[in-house]
């Protein structure tokens, strides 16, 4: 059975007039009664199809000669033109919001901006504050354990090695803050050379052999023989990759497994330092490079650390317009790993 088909309704200016029967009630065009009786007339229609379910109010007022077609054309422009200023209006007030959130936004901004470079000033003065009695300390401390004080008990011995272990550490923090600084204020500089990447990592594993002793932790190099050279900075990558296996052995267990590797495609050489340790969630990954942020406060207590030492490794690895990328799972291990181009004249 084919339905009726309905008569489109007329496209007139009334459509843009929302509520136009109650204008018309407002201005006196017509009375509450007549604008009721349209309405009514109206669903009347609509329910026994004889006009379209779009029929507007306006048209059915003029067909019961409630209002002329001159009277409502004046009253629908009358509503175009308030709607039209109100919209004119609203814009204007939404642009002034808009104008003074911008201001206060870029006032945010520069307040922000000013905050981190009061703060990175602090830090290197600080750094360097802390740097100068340090100097002192370990000069005393090189002068006990050479002797130049007399003899030291084994016990002695045994305190100022403990000490100068302390000394050390504290060395390094002070370096990194002052790294990190100097990244900070744009004075990252490199100085690339042609290097093995298999003598980085070799020597990176010595340095922090002691402290994998005193962990309990094995580590072990994974390397390519005849691995191509790459431009690099040397000591840089080396102060990367003396990191990543200090925080590796941090933060893996006693008789866990840090695994330094390099490897080589056709195109680039490939540094990856990988452990046994706690892990970390994926959606937490990119944390790890927020400056002096830590994922767990307690445990970074006891493991040591400024919490800038992976945003200084990323700031020189990706000025090396290289990228560093880490794999994690936790309670299984992370490894972060990055790739440099190999030299031309070596492919």
């Amino acid at each position: 059975m084919n339905q009726q088909t309905r008569p489109a309704p007329s496209i007139t200016p009334e459509i843009l007039t929302p509520r136009l029967g109650d204008y018309l009630v407002e201005k006196g065009l017509i009375s509450s009664d007549q604008l009721a009786e349209a309405l009514t007339f109206q669903k009347n229609q609509k329910e026994t199809g004889g006009v379209s379910e779009k029929a507007l109010i306006g048209e059915i007022l003029v067909s019961l000669h409630y209002l002329d077609k001159q009277s409502l054309d004046r009253a629908v422009t009358e509503m175009i033109v308030r709607l039209k200023m109100a919209l004119e209006k609203s814009n204007a007030l939404l642009e002034e919001r808009v104008k003074e959130r911008t201001q206060e936004l870029e006032y945010a901004l520069e307040k922000i901006k000013l905050l981190n470079a009061h703060k990175a000033e602090f830090v290197a003065n600080i750094s360097h504050e802390l740097r100068t009695p340090l100097t002192h300390i370990m000069g005393y401390n090189y002068l006990l354990l050479d002797g130049s004080f007399g003899h030291l008990s084994e016990e002695q011995l045994d305190a100022v090695i403990s000490m100068k272990s302390a000394t050390d550490r504290l060395e390094l923090l002070i370096a990194d803050l002052i790294s990190f600084t100097e990244i900070e204020h744009g004075k990252l500089q490199l100085n690339p050379k042609p290097v093995n990447p298999n003598d980085i990592c070799e020597q990176a594993i010595k340095n922090n052999q002691n402290l994998a002793n005193q962990k309990k932790v094995h580590i072990i190099l994974q390397k390519k023989e005849d691995i191509s050279l790459v431009s690099v900075d040397q000591e840089k990558i080396m102060w990367v990759m003396n990191h990543l296996i200090d925080n590796a052995i941090k933060f893996t267990a006693s008789d866990g497994y840090v695994l330094v590797k390099t490897s080589q495609n056709m195109n680039h050489v490939y540094f990856s330092v990988s452990d046994t340790g706690i892990g970390i969630p994926k959606e937490r990954i990119s944390e790890i490079f927020e400056p002096f942020h830590q994922l767990d406060g307690s445990m970074t207590r006891n493991a040591g650390g400024t919490g800038i030492g992976l945003t200084i490794a990323k700031e020189i690895i990706e000025a090396h317009q290289s990228e560093i990328k880490v794999y994690s799972q936790p309670g299984k291990g992370t490894e972060i790993r990055f790739a440099f181009p190999v030299l031309k004249e070596a492919v």
